[in-house]
């Protein structure tokens, strides 16, 4: 027997939000690391870095929405 991702989705979208998150959580842990992470002083680092950016030039700054269609685009190139 083989489960499609359809079923598996339409099985986790049923379980309530906490449950969705764990199971979130496994699946990402499953995935392992990619060794592209960052150590957290660097990711902090990069993010006062982009704040900067943001203040010294707004027209830099996207919006939450126009973020996830970018990324959202990536994958399904």
């Amino acid at each position: 027997m083989s489960i499609t991702y359809e079923a598996i989705m339409d099985a986790a979208l049923q379980l309530a939000p906490a449950d969705r998150c764990r199971v979130a959580a496994v699946l990402w842990d499953s995935v392992g690391s990619s060794g592209d992470e960052l150590a957290p002083d660097e990711l902090e680092k990069m993010l006062t870095q982009r704040e900067a950016e943001m203040d010294q030039d707004p027209s830099k700054e996207i919006s939450h929405q126009e973020f996830l269609a970018h990324f959202s685009a990536r994958r399904q190139a």
